[in-house]
């Protein structure tokens, strides 16, 4: 699948770009909690209906960044209501905070889970403008167990060569609906390394929610900012 214009970047700058962006300001070896998967795979049959689950998902999103009939804050409005009905950000966000999640007062969550939400819209609709120009094919599909599935992609650029893999963890809500809970860039998963930096800042900060949630929102302005698409230049009258 082809998207969009023909504008993308080098994959080692988006390396860079994408896990800069993920990563708090964490004092001590704050750096980059580059995790390895951690888990046994099983090897089960790739998962069909899941493979077209992330193959549509990918579709419907950029089916809505470019629709021009619409305006910019219109797209990325109706961006964010669609990712939210795919993505589970209030499990991943839980998640992120590990056993503080058991601390936090229930203002102080809800907090957090509303940035949260805001923080994981900004990330992915740089992510989906990012690689407009380059396609995203699904290679293959481990089941980990019946509602746990990683869906890999590559990522084309336009003369058909390989630029890195993908991974999408696919697993059932409350309502036996996909959803997507976590994302991986060549080895690295999101939502494990926001928990490692998470939790540190916490711990750093004697668990002070408010702060965390200041610096989120900070940080989702930074993705606006590192993965704003190029301007696009001026026809001549």
């Amino acid at each position: 699948m082809r998207f969009g214009s023909s504008a993308h970047i080098a994959a080692p700058r988006l390396v860079v770009v994408l896990l800069a962006a993920t990563a708090l300001f964490v004092a001590g070896d704050g750096g980059i909690a580059r995790a390895a998967v951690g888990v046994e795979m099983s090897k089960a049959q790739p998962t069909g209906e899941v493979e077209s689950f992330v193959q549509s998902t990918i579709d419907n999103g950029y089916a809505i960044l470019n629709n021009m009939e619409l305006s910019a804050d219109q797209r990325e409005e109706k961006f964010r209501d669609f990712l939210l009905s795919i993505i589970d950000t209030k499990r991943i966000a839980l998640f992120t905070l590990g056993e503080y999640a058991r601390t936090a007062s229930k203002s102080d969550l809800d907090e957090f889970l509303d940035a949260y939400d805001d923080f994981a819209a900004a990330m992915y609709q740089g992510y989906f403008n990012w690689y407009t120009g380059q396609s995203l094919r699904v290679a293959n599909s481990i089941a980990r167990k019946a509602d746990d599935v990683v869906v890999y992609a590559d990522v084309i650029n336009p003369n058909g060569q390989r630029l890195f893999k993908v991974g999408f963890r696919v697993r059932k809500n409350e309502a036996q609906k996909n959803v997507v809970t976590d994302f991986q860039f060549e080895g690295v998963w999101l939502a494990l390394n926001q928990r490692s930096d998470f939790t540190a800042f916490l711990q750093q900060h004697k668990g002070d929610f408010q702060l965390l949630t200041s610096e989120l929102k900070k940080r989702t302005q930074h993705f606006r900012e590192v993965w704003a698409p190029p301007p696009q230049p001026k026809t001549k009258l």
